[in-house]
């Protein structure tokens, strides 16, 4: 059978079913009380199938929705159109080669798979772009440790540092000069499709040239570069062609920095850069040893997607691969509407902590803030903040790579990471999902400076208790 002869085949079983959806009872059909579906035709396979979101999803449909549609319809009837359901689905899957024709990587079904898309690995410079410069090769010789960028003694321009902080090039700079804050950008956006989060860490570097969002903490009562040594670790190398050829340097390069004692400020990127930089508190701190709070509106808790890794799947991602225990987490703000009744039952069965807007509707922020801070409260004591800027009320950040409306205010997020700042170890910070190119006015990156600020003054506020 041909491509074309394939998809014409398919294309008309579709038409028969949105036809059949459309329709009620044929004609000469005794129709079931409503409510009812008849499914004694049915194979245990379509059973699952009807019963089954993320399938239902995939064609757009809901179980519910699928359900009401099938009631009343003739045993034969329904399953005529839940074998169609299943050709679909079939036909979705991957497929792979043809088995007959052999092992070359060169001859494929026509109508399957690649089985993949083969890397040049005997390109000479295939792990150029994360391969560290050796110092030998330094221009000029220097001791370790940061350096300042800055030409004037009250500088407002120059080259953009987060913070206006000195700038370190190696871990070896970050040990020389005990620093306890190492900002990092990690500019990519491969986990999601783009949306600009690349471009987020030199945008908000520029932004931090405003004092407004930086400096003292008038409700910590300090300036927290009086009492942090800050300083700005540059941007990680990533590959914009492949999230897989990315994560794994950036993991590496963020429990680089942590094996110093300096807490990385993670400036993302799309959210499946949590991927690596959870990982990479795993890998310092053992799995079990720090908890993570993420304010988000989506769980990022798919699963069964065409990739392995994505911004939608970080944290079943996470689980999956054992680097982090569903009780371990904590999520705040959650509301995305894509999210699904298979996605809130997969939470709960890890035993993952999740306080949606609702609860907030229902209870009040003061109320889901402060179980949030107890439950935080009865971990390991160590904890790793994922902050993306889809938690925040469009009103504050049109800039979210995937916005949702009914999110938290700046000052409701801002207190709540300011208080688990300041009570708790910090073992690491990360700002996602800020895009500034879907937001002119540059609000969005002000204010994910200010939540990062916030941070900063609550770890400051902690070490002066």
């Amino acid at each position: 059978m041909t491509v074309d002869s394939a998809c014409k085949r398919r294309l008309a079983q579709l038409c028969v079913l949105a036809v059949s959806l459309a329709l009620g009872p044929a004609s000469g059909v005794l129709a079931q009380p409503a409510g009812q579906v008849r499914l004694e035709a049915l194979s245990d396979d379509e059973k699952g199938v009807i019963n089954d979101e993320q399938s239902l999803n995939l064609l757009g449909l809901s179980k519910p929705a699928l359900h009401k549609r099938l009631a009343g319809k003739s045993a034969a009837e329904v399953k005529r159109i839940v074998a169609t359901l299943v050709g679909a689905l079939n036909d979705a899957r991957y497929h792979g080669p043809d088995p007959a024709a052999g092992a070359s990587d060169e001859v494929l079904d026509p109508v399957g798979d690649f089985d993949a898309i083969p890397i040049n690995s005997e390109a000479g410079n295939f792990n150029a772009r994360t391969v560290l410069l050796p110092q030998a090769l330094d221009k000029y010789q220097r001791d370790p440790g940061v350096f300042s960028l800055k030409r004037y003694v009250d500088q407002r321009g120059g080259v953009p540092t987060f913070n206006h902080a000195p700038v370190a090039l190696r871990v070896q700079d970050l040990v020389a000069s005990k620093v306890d804050v190492a900002f990092v950008g990690v500019p990519s956006d491969n986990g999601s499709g783009w949306r600009d989060a690349v471009n987020a860490a030199n945008v908000m570097r520029a932004a931090f040239q405003n004092y407004a969002t930086s400096g003292y903490d008038v409700y910590a009562e300090l300036n927290p570069l009086d009492v942090l040594t800050v300083a700005d670790f540059g941007n990680l190398a990533t590959d914009k062609m492949s999230i897989e050829l990315t994560i794994g340097h950036v993991r590496s390069m963020i429990q680089s920095i942590a094996e110093t004692g300096a807490i990385p400020f993670v400036i993302g990127g799309d959210h499946s850069v949590m991927y690596s930089t959870v990982a990479a508190m795993a890998g310092k701190y053992g799995k079990g040893g720090f908890s993570v709070v993420q304010l988000d509106a989506h769980p990022e808790a798919k699963r069964g997607l065409d990739h392995t890794i994505s911004d939608e799947q970080a944290v079943s991602a996470l689980i999956r691969d054992g680097h982090l225990d569903g009780a371990d987490l904590v999520q705040v703000g959650t509301r995305g509407q894509e999210t699904t009744q298979d996605d809130i039952a997969w939470l709960k069965s890890q035993r993952i902590r999740s306080h949606t807007m609702a609860e907030v509707g229902r209870q009040g922020w003061d109320a889901v803030a402060a179980a949030v801070l107890a439950e935080v409260g009865k971990g390991p004591g160590r904890v790793f903040l994922s902050f993306d800027a889809s938690v925040l009320d469009p009103a504050y950040a049109k800039g979210a790579g995937r916005p949702s409306p009914n999110g938290l205010t700046l000052r409701e997020a801002s207190s709540l990471v300011r208080e688990l700042c300041s009570r708790n170890q910090v073992v690491g910070f990360e700002m996602l999902d800020v895009a500034p190119y879907l937001d002119l006015s540059y609000e969005t990156a002000y204010n994910a400076n200010y939540i990062a600020n916030t941070c900063l003054a609550g770890i400051a506020a902690r070490r002066v208790k």
